[in-house]
């Protein structure tokens, strides 16, 4: 690991309502990270399960985790920027209360950061249950066009907190795609955002979750990040977008706009879905 004359704090935010049951398993994989000067920071967005009674019980036992609690559902937006104002640490990354870190995910990331881009980040892994898939691993740096065309920062990234603050967090206004939302304009205010190859974020991809991408908050979100950004996009970018609105909506992508969508990029994905939804039983 690469030497500091001080370690950073670093701060992981989380937002969590109703997942006791999986909260636990998140927190758990912080506290077990291989670098040691780190907090957790935790807003339950007013949960009725055995929430409070969880974080109460971590938060005595560790002095590291530190919760707050609305007592009126705000939203994961809201919740995540409760949590990011209450963040003390220099460098800040997030985890959703369904999904964990493994060991090394924030030595990882901080030996990689380099100020020179506005966030670095890495490949995730999709946990099925049954089995496992990496994604995303290959290391890059992407512009705002390469944004634009696909999240290339997946579901998390590790960056300093005064930046994030300067963008205003997260939009509350958005139904979903909160995070694309904020790693775009990141890279709008700072430049390229880094992906490095070790994939340390693990997302829960079980079924029986409810989740935003498994609503119709999904699609709308979709239309709102394009009608956002629709001033900066590209002819490659609008297509790309128009693609992702009709994947999130579960919809066909019909053979005459094949060509031009496979020559706008993401082709390999684009092409599963076509068959998917063309000649899956």
């Amino acid at each position: 690991m690469r030497e500091y004359d001080q370690q950073p704090l670093v701060s992981v935010y989380m937002a969590t309502k109703n997942r006791a049951y999986l909260l636990k398993r998140a927190i758990e994989s912080v506290l077990a990270q291989d670098y040691s000067n780190m907090e957790i920071v935790i807003v339950d967005d007013a949960s009725t399960d055995e929430t409070s009674v969880l974080l109460k019980r971590y938060s005595g036992n560790d002095e590291r985790v530190f919760w707050l609690k609305n007592d009126i559902s705000q939203g994961a937006a809201a919740a995540r920027n409760k949590a990011l104002e209450a963040c003390r640490g220099k460098f800040v990354t997030g985890l959703d209360d369904d999904d964990y870190f493994l060991p090394s995910r924030i030595s990882s990331l901080l030996n990689a950061y380099d100020e020179r881009y506005a966030f670095v980040c890495s490949g995730v892994v999709w946990d099925f249950g049954h089995r496992k898939k990496k994604v995303d691993t290959k290391p890059l740096e992407f512009n705002l066009e390469q944004q634009l065309n696909y999240n290339h920062a997946t579901t998390q990234v590790f960056v300093e907190r005064k930046r994030f603050l300067e963008i205003g967090g997260y939009d509350t206004k958005l139904c979903a795609r909160i995070d694309y939302d904020a790693w775009t304009r990141l890279i709008l205010k700072y430049g390229k955002g880094r992906r490095i190859s070790c994939p340390t974020y693990v997302l829960d991809r079980t079924e029986g979750i409810d989740r935003i991408t498994n609503s119709d908050f999904n699609a709308i979100g979709n239309l709102q990040f394009i009608a956002k950004f629709k001033h900066l996009m590209s002819r490659k970018n609008l297509l790309n977008q128009e693609f992702w609105a009709l994947y999130a909506k579960g919809e066909r992508l019909h053979f005459r706009e094949l060509v031009p969508q496979l020559l706008a990029g993401n082709s390999m994905m684009k092409l599963k879905h076509v068959v998917r939804n063309f000649f899956a039983p």
